[in-house]
């Protein structure tokens, strides 16, 4: 029972954090590009955007992980509207990581 429920939270989760990165890309990546890069990226697939707009939410949300990450005075600009689907995002993805290694585990002790 508790495997079906982790299963479905997992899956909710994964379709979640796709719909909202389609958000962000067709809104806020190129915005965030500039600033970082000093350019946008013509055309961006689903895979760049998933490395991208996790570690711009981590930047969002810590000050190390902006600072790991060379980005510390790039984003600092960016109010709390802007970077609101990036650090709920990063969340989703974590959350749904963390749902992943539990269902793992459980799978391998039931």
């Amino acid at each position: 029972m508790i495997i079906s429920i982790l299963f479905l939270l997992t899956l909710v989760l994964a379709f979640a954090s796709i719909a909202l990165m389609f958000y962000i890309s067709r809104t806020r990546i190129k915005e965030i590009d500039k600033v970082v890069y000093g350019y946008e990226f013509p055309h961006d697939s689903i895979f760049s955007l998933m490395l991208r707009v996790p570690n711009y939410g981590g930047a969002f949300v810590w000050d190390w992980s902006a600072q790991r990450s060379g980005l510390k005075g790039k984003i600092e600009h960016f109010d709390k509207k802007f970077r609101w689907p990036f650090v709920v995002n990063f969340f989703l993805m974590l959350f749904g990581c963390v749902c992943m290694i539990a269902l793992v585990i459980l799978d391998n002790v039931l």
